[in-house]
């Protein structure tokens, strides 16, 4: 008897706990970060937190192992990146072959490839973060708080053709957002919100800067991250 009333005083406490209101804050300013907020105690989900400095990790004897890792690691890494610039250097020489067939039957090769942030990846950026809206709205429409701090678009590319064109698109994006949002009902103070994209023609590198917060209950923000990571990695496949 004894140990029901502990498992029903545990599943008790479980169950007050998911009914808490809490606030997922989701962010992207180069990277995605996720922290839950209950109670007013913060938990950071993504990017993780770093590592606390512990005195036991500063001994001579844990410095040295670390050395020896470090000198193991710095080895493989180096392995690894000498296979990786020999696989680069034989794809520019299949490269440059094609582009010297091409240039003998007249053709203009295309351009080699940046490694910046070109449009399909600012548009995934920009729908991956509506995703997780649209997940959120159309799961627990009639219970989400939705608070909208910031919303910050530079779209940049190499191109003032290409920025333009990604800017009408960006920019349709975000306004399908703030539908969603605003479809709601509960967005606090509207009128605080920060939104502003803009097509910034002097520069060639998008930048972003975004914070958005929803409140529900804790067990629907757990089942709001597991189904946004679904809907992400989904995204991600689609390109």
């Amino acid at each position: 008897m004894t140990g029901w009333i502990i498992a029903g005083g545990i599943l008790l406490l479980l169950f007050l706990i998911a009914m808490i209101r809490g606030e997922a804050v989701l962010e992207y300013n180069g990277e995605f970060g996720l922290t839950v907020r209950v109670a007013g105690i913060p938990v950071r989900i993504l990017p993780k937190k770093p590592k606390k400095v512990k005195i036991r990790n500063y001994t001579p004897e844990a410095l040295e192992r670390r050395r020896r890792a470090e000198e193991k690691k710095a080895a493989k890494k180096a392995a690894k990146k000498a296979a990786k610039e020999e696989k680069k250097k034989k794809k520019a020489e299949k490269a440059e072959k094609k582009a010297e067939r091409l240039r003998k039957k007249g053709k203009e090769p295309p351009p080699a490839e940046s490694g910046k942030q070109g449009p399909k990846d600012i548009l995934r950026t920009v729908k991956l973060i509506t995703s997780v809206a649209e997940t959120a709205v159309k799961r627990f429409g009639k219970h989400l708080r939705v608070r909208v701090a910031r919303l910050h678009i530079d779209i940049a590319t190499d191109e003032a053709a290409k920025t333009a064109v990604l800017f009408g698109g960006v920019a349709q994006a975000v306004a399908y957002l703030a539908a969603l949002l605003d479809a709601t009902g509960t967005l606090r103070a509207p009128a605080k919100s920060d939104v502003d994209v803009r097509a910034d023609f002097l520069s060639d590198s998008p930048r972003f800067d975004i914070k958005i917060g929803m409140s529900l209950r804790v067990w629907q923000i757990f089942d709001l991250i597991f189904r946004s990571a679904g809907r992400a990695i989904r995204e991600l496949i689609r390109g």
